[in-house]
Parts: C-alpha cells; sequence; structure tokens
C-alpha cells in the first residue's frame, strides 16, 4: 500500500475497525443484499497523511440514493453564508468572477456566493445535486479531475474562486483533481478548501469521523506536501468549529498570495502535538478500543435496568460508532431523523429503523436518547428541548456522558 500523497510504502496500520458498509440507507428488502468492506487507517511518517487501507471506488459512495443535504444543519448554512461573504470581500470579487464548487450538494454554499456574482457553477456526482439545479444553480453531475477542468476552461473560462467544503476528502484521483484546479483557477485566483481536522480528530478521540466516504484526513503538512507537490502553495489556514473541529486551507499558484504567519504557527501546533509520530496513532487506536468497552458498557446496563433508549439523528459518522461497537435495534429501538431521505429505511449496516423525530415530542418518547450527531450538540440539545423532548441525552464521544 501507497501512501495518497507521496507514495511512501512504509504506512503505520494504527487501527483495524471491521468490516462496514457504505453509508447508504435500505429499505427493508435491501438488508439481505448489504456489502461490507474493510475499514482500517494507516499513517504516513514521510508527509503526515492519515488515510484509510481500503478507500472504496467512488461511485460506490457517491451515486444515486445520496443521503447528505449541507442546508439541512441551520448552523452549517450561516457558516457557508459567512465564507460567502467574506471570501468574497477578500479576494474582492466581482460581477465577472467565476465562482465554482466542487461537491457542491444541494448549491447551499453557490446561493450565498450569487449575492456576490452571478457567475456560479457547481460540480457534484451525486442525484442531490439536482435539487441545486432545481433552485436555478447550473451544475455538472460528473466526478471532478483534470479532464474535467480543462473541458470546464473551455466552455466556461477560469475560476477566481474555488470551494470544497467536506468533500476534498473524499476524491479519490488526488493528483488530478489538485492538477484540475491548478488549470481551472485564474492566476491570482484561490481554492479554499475545508476538512475535518486530523488534530482534532486525534486529540478528541473522534474516531467515529473515519469511515468509507473519507479516504484521508489531512493534517496542515500534509496539505502543504500536496499543494507543492503540484505547482501550488498554501497561502492561508484557519481553524473552525465546524464538525468538532475542521481546518479551511487557502491555496493558490506558486508565488501568487503573500503566505500568512498562520502557516508556520499551525505547522508548530502540529508538531508540539506529535501529530507526526507514529506513537501518536497506536496510542489513539488503543482510546479507541477502551472507549468501547466503556460505551457500550453504559448502554447494556441501562437496557438491563428496563430503560428505553433511541438513536438521534444519525449522520455518516454514525455508520462507524455503531457498527464498530455493535450497536443494533436489540439497544436502540429507533433512530429518529429529520430528513425524509432516512426517514422510513433503515440503518447502514446494524439495520436500526429510522423514523419521523417527532416521536420524541409526544407520549412514546424515549428515556434516553443517543446524540449521535454529538459534534452538534449545542445546536440540537435547545431545540429537541424547546419541542417537548423530556429524556437524557447520552452523549457518546469523546467520552460517554449522560445529560439531564
Amino acid at each position: 500500500m501507497l501512501c495518497q500523497i507521496c507514495g511512501n510504502d512504509k504506512l503505520v496500520k494504527f487501527l483495524d475497525l471491521g468490516e462496514h458498509p457504505a453509508c447508504d440507507f435500505l429499505l427493508e428488502n435491501q438488508l439481505p443484499n448489504e456489502k461490507r468492506y474493510r475499514l482500517d487507517a494507516h499513517f504516513c511518517g514521510t508527509c503526515g497523511l492519515m488515510q484509510l487501507g481500503h478507500p472504496l471506488p467512488p461511485d460506490v459512495l457517491f451515486g444515486e440514493n445520496y443521503h447528505h443535504i449541507a442546508a439541512l444543519s441551520a448552523s452549517f448554512l450561516e457558516h457557508m453564508k459567512h465564507l460567502a461573504e467574506a471570501s468574497a470581500k477578500r479576494f474582492a470579487l466581482t460581477d465577472a468572477d467565476l465562482v465554482v464548487e466542487l461537491g457542491s450538494n444541494d448549491g447551499a454554499l453557490l446561493e450565498a456566493y450569487k449575492k456576490f456574482t452571478p457567475e456560479v457553477l457547481g460540480v457534484d456526482p451525486s442525484d442531490i445535486a439536482e435539487m441545486a439545479i432545481k433552485k436555478g444553480i447550473p451544475t455538472l453531475r460528473k466526478f471532478f479531475d483534470a479532464k474535467v477542468a480543462a473541458d470546464m476552461v473551455a466552455e466556461y473560462g477560469q475560476a477566481k474562486l474555488i470551494a470544497s467544503l467536506n468533500t476534498f476528502a473524499h476524491i479519490s484521483q488526488l493528483d488530478s483533481f489538485v492538477t484540475g484546479v491548478r488549470e481551472l483557477l485564474t492566476d491570482d485566483g484561490v481554492f479554499i478548501s475545508e476538512n475535518h481536522y486530523l488534530l482534532d480528530l486525534i486529540k478528541e478521540l473522534q474516531y467515529d469521523f473515519i469511515y468509507h466516504e473519507h479516504s484521508r484526513y489531512y493534517s496542515l503538512r500534509s496539505l502543504v506536501y500536496l499543494f507543492e507537490k503540484l505547482g501550488m502553495e498554501v497561502f492561508d489556514v484557519e481553524r473552525l468549529p465546524t464538525h468538532s473541529g475542521s481546518i479551511r486551507v487557502f491555496a493558490g499558484k506558486k508565488g501568487a498570495h503573500p503566505v500568512s504567519a498562520r502557516v508556520k504557527d499551525v505547522l508548530a501546533e502540529e508538531d508540539a502535538a506529535g501529530l507526526h509520530k507514529a506513537e501518536t496513532y497506536v496510542e489513539f487506536g488503543k482510546k479507541v478500543e477502551a472507549h468501547k468497552a466503556a460505551f457500550t458498557k453504559m448502554l447494556s446496563e441501562l437496557k438491563a435496568a428496563g430503560h428505553s433508549i433511541a438513536g438521534l439523528t444519525f449522520p455518516a459518522r454514525a455508520v462507524t460508532l455503531l457498527n464498530y461497537c455493535g450497536i443494533g435495534p436489540e439497544t436502540l429501538s429507533y433512530i429518529t431523523e429529520g430528513s425524509p431521505i432516512k426517514i422510513g429505511r433503515y440503518s447502514p449496516g446494524t439495520h436500526i429503523k429510522c423514523v419521523d423525530q417527532n416521536v420524541l415530542f409526544g407520549p412514546e418518547a424515549p428515556e434516553y436518547g443517543v446524540l449521535l450527531s454529538w459534534h452538534i450538540e449545542k445546536e440540537i440539545i435547545p431545540k429537541f428541548r424547546a419541542k417537548g423532548f423530556k429524556g437524557k441525552f447520552i452523549i457518546p464521544l469523546p467520552e460517554p456522558r449522560v445529560l439531564n
């Protein structure tokens, strides 16, 4: 196995989570034919990348019946609006500038950019892209790479700004993708990527974020290495609270923008935290095993005492948490959801039925709810309380705890 960025063949395997399905919500008649795939994680000491050992083909993950809709989260919708406003001002977008989003989903970010330029274009292979198209956001239903980029330049011209929010870790042909970004950008253009940050994942034991959709987990060091290799340069970086810790990286063609001191500062922070040492990852793997034991013990004791428990919300990261910990319908009576794409279907691997979240606000509400979207507990808990949920919340990570 080779590192997906630098080609190093001496990777350190530090976590084996077993076999997991892709994040597809299934109808009852689909359950017997569900496929599972090996899920393990490896660390590269040369460039600092963490990656999956057995990444899945993109058409398995991002085709029809894709589950994620960006605009369903009010906090993330506000986050996207702020990004559009701040970047439009910083990089002086004009009406003539083209803004492209790679992995544009339902078009929510491009809708925000339309306040600053009418020239927007999305690229997304999933069926969720049809939602953007219906809203009037031009969208190419394709997997982006260097060839697609060349076709886009020929038809639409180059882009002043390209964004990729929480999709840059999904792509399979990484060098072709970055080469395409470089060729699609104007000489003074900027590529803005946001990814769940490896430092936060390791420090906060966020192992549920390791799932098949994400074949790579970036440190800033690994991104600097990647862009330099392909004729680009990281010139700024920001730490973000989204998804329990993300990193926003600004890159452009080499020499096009002055490099902020923040780049050096974040690299130093990574070194101080031991993020580029194999021992850090080996210790992380031991902590994951200990968490599984503590979490399953808590739930089994509650069930043995006769309490009712349900899962609350189902982000993609819950696939790893529930499957690795072996939590199924014998523990969680159901999982509540607000997304019509998931209601009436069954959770990947564990086959727990997803039901309308309104059940939480009536007489049949469970005594305990495992908040699977624990990373946005400050957004979700007040909403559920305001609507009438009187049960106790179980926050699964980084340490299992109960909130009355």
